[in-house]
């Protein structure tokens, strides 16, 4: 009897320490939720205020065609699964020049600019009123300006993002990597100048030279370096004054003077870490500090274009006035001699891309490889030709290495792997 009474006893405990047990079990489930709802609720507040602070801080460069674009053409793979060997038609025309945007094509014309993938899309179309437009690009944006006109415009892959008007024709205008822009411009009693602004596109320095005019500018990374190229009449001659302006401080660091020539172009190479500059007779090429390095001579009267690739100059030459034989001279940015191609077709443009070159003639696509041979010595070696049976005006290649070519009713893309399978067929 004692060993029931004991064993009723017990139960009648465990009973009783049943619902303490889930009472604790509810209170801990209860005081999770109500963690979780203060982390969500924290959370929330933290993504509200970044979202403002972000509204207020990019409130510049908002806008709404950025906004339409994005979500219409968001891509999260950051791949291109287009075939390489697509082909689309363009309407702009034979008189529209033509800058990649990583790997879309965009075509600027004096009534407007419009970017093309290789889907077949027309990303987006913009008009305005140029006289002359002309183009330079970064990779990431272009910027168009109004040579003899007042007015600049600049586009990204999605959008136009800046648009504005000088007082005073744009004779010329650059752009680097960071979006950072200078334009050669005037003012009054003043001969010509430069400005330079920032990727915020606000002005960080002028400078206007009564007496000298101003034929190129390029900036630095940063945009603490303007190099600018100017040309003056003395004693009856032109002399090129080669100019590194010091953008904080507004000094002049380096001068260098050329006689006898006239500055056609000036840029940074080789990652900013030198200088060239093209005259009407030669191409120097310069250290930072202006100090020579190389000196290339070329005939002016022969020369049909010069093509710069940071880390390679062409220049193409014909043979004579009236053959179609021309000579293409390549550079690398130290100021050292690379190779040259001879071809009898005629040079129409030229592409290069790491060791790859692509020459486009009249009658095909050549492509050249700059390798080492069998010594520590590198040479130039075709490897491949394709025929083409449409007349292209550009070769250029996008940011997956594969080569375009354009011409004034559309523009082709192809891989060079594939051009090089189809040579071994034949």
């Amino acid at each position: 009897m004692d060993e029931e009474a004991r064993e009723n006893e017990i139960q009648t405990e465990k009973a009783e320490e049943r619902p303490a047990a889930k009472e604790g079990l509810a209170s801990y489930y209860k005081r999770s939720a109500y963690g979780v709802r203060v982390a969500f609720f924290v959370s929330l507040v933290l993504l509200v205020a970044f979202t403002v602070f972000c509204i207020g801080f990019f409130k510049d460069h908002i806008t709404y065609d950025n906004i339409r674009y994005f979500f219409k053409y968001l891509d999260i793979t950051s791949s291109d699964n287009i075939p390489s060997d697509a082909e689309i038609v363009i309407s702009e025309g034979r008189e529209a020049s033509y800058v990649m945007l990583y790997n879309d094509v965009a075509a600027v014309t004096d009534s407007g600019i419009a970017l093309y993938d290789f889907a077949g899309n027309k990303l987006y179309s913009y008009k305005y009123s140029y006289a002359s437009a002309c183009a330079t690009t970064n990779g990431k944006s272009v910027l168009v300006y109004d040579s003899g006109g007042t007015g600049l415009s600049i586009y990204n892959s999605v959008s136009k993002i800046y648009e504005t008007n000088f007082d005073y024709d744009v004779k010329s205008a650059c752009i680097n990597e960071l979006g950072c822009f200078a334009v050669i411009n005037s003012e009054k009693t003043y001969r010509s100048g430069i400005i330079v602004f920032d990727r915020d596109y606000n002005e960080i320095f002028r400078w206007m030279s009564p007496d000298k005019y101003v034929t190129s500018v390029d900036i630095n990374a940063n945009a603490s370096r303007a190099a600018v190229s100017c040309v003056r009449n003395e004693n009856g001659s032109f002399v090129t004054d080669v100019i590194v302006f010091n953008t904080s401080t507004g000094e002049k660091e380096y001068q260098k003077t050329v006689f006898d020539s006239i500055a056609l172009k000036i840029g940074y190479a080789d990652n900013y870490s030198g200088i060239y500059i093209l005259t009407d007779n030669a191409l120097i090429f310069c250290d930072t500090g202006l100090e020579e390095k190389a000196n290339y001579s070329y005939n002016p009267s022969n020369a049909k274009f010069f093509k710069d690739f940071d880390e390679c100059f062409l220049i193409a030459e014909s043979s004579s006035l009236a053959g179609s034989t021309m000579k293409l001279s390549a550079y690398a940015s130290d100021g050292s001699e690379m190779f040259s191609v001879v071809s009898e077709k005629g040079m129409i443009d030229a592409a290069y891309d790491d060791t790859t070159l692509y020459l486009l003639t009249k009658e095909s696509l050549e492509v050249y490889e700059y390798e080492k041979n069998n010594g520590n010595e590198r040479e130039i070696k075709k490897i491949g030709e394709k025929e083409l049976g449409l007349q292209y005006k550009f070769v250029k290649t996008d940011s997956y290495g594969r080569y375009i070519l354009i011409g004034a009713k559309k523009a082709k893309r192809g891989l060079l792997a594939v051009l090089l399978e189809e040579q071994l067929e034949k």
